[in-house]
């Protein structure tokens, strides 16, 4: 009997062990696509495009059809404006007002404007686009811990030095004064 229920409760591990990356998996592919895109990656993406030899309206309609709905249709709605020969600005003027990622739109604009003005290439402005960006993100971060540093400081210091004068100090007076008594 004690072998039977230890050759299914071993079972009923490996049963367990087998199906569990596949679980987490589609949790972790659910849990993504709800989440945001970063605007570094969508360059990052621009970037490949271009250097796989698409235009930029291009890019953007196949940039916007692998993306979530609320990100690509504006994408691609750009990309179609500027293919029926739209001026740059009033085809990015719908998806910069979007008020979830018209920020981001907003800076793709900025940084391939030149480029589709004056005929360059973009890959030099999106690079310096993505370090900047990075950059800025790095600062807010370090700005962030050092805030967190001085708020996590304050209440350690504020319990630790009435310790410190409990435990230390008052020991030390207490033994210098009973010393001087004698």
């Amino acid at each position: 009997m004690l072998i039977l229920l230890a050759s299914l409760l071993s079972a009923c591990a490996i049963y367990m062990s087998l199906d569990w990356p596949q679980r987490s998996l589609e949790a972790l592919g659910s849990h993504f696509s709800t989440q945001d895109i970063p605007l570094t990656l969508l360059m990052e993406m621009v970037a490949v495009c271009v250097r796989q030899g698409a235009s930029v309206p291009h890019a953007l309609d196949q940039i916007g059809a692998v993306c979530q709905s609320d990100l690509g249709r504006p994408m691609r709605r750009v990309a179609v404006l500027l293919n029926q020969g739209n001026e740059w600005f009033s085809s990015w003027s719908q998806a910069c007002s979007h008020p979830r990622f018209g920020r981001r739109f907003s800076a793709i604009r900025d940084c391939l404007e030149p480029s589709w003005r004056h005929g360059v290439s973009p890959l030099g402005r999106i690079e310096i686009t993505i370090e900047q960006i990075d950059l800025s993100q790095q600062r807010t971060v370090e700005e962030a811990a050092a805030g967190l540093a001085v708020k996590l400081l304050l209440p350690t210091g504020l319990c630790i030095l009435p310790a410190f004068i409990l435990i230390g100090v008052l020991p030390c007076i207490a033994a210098f004064a009973g010393g001087l008594a004698l």
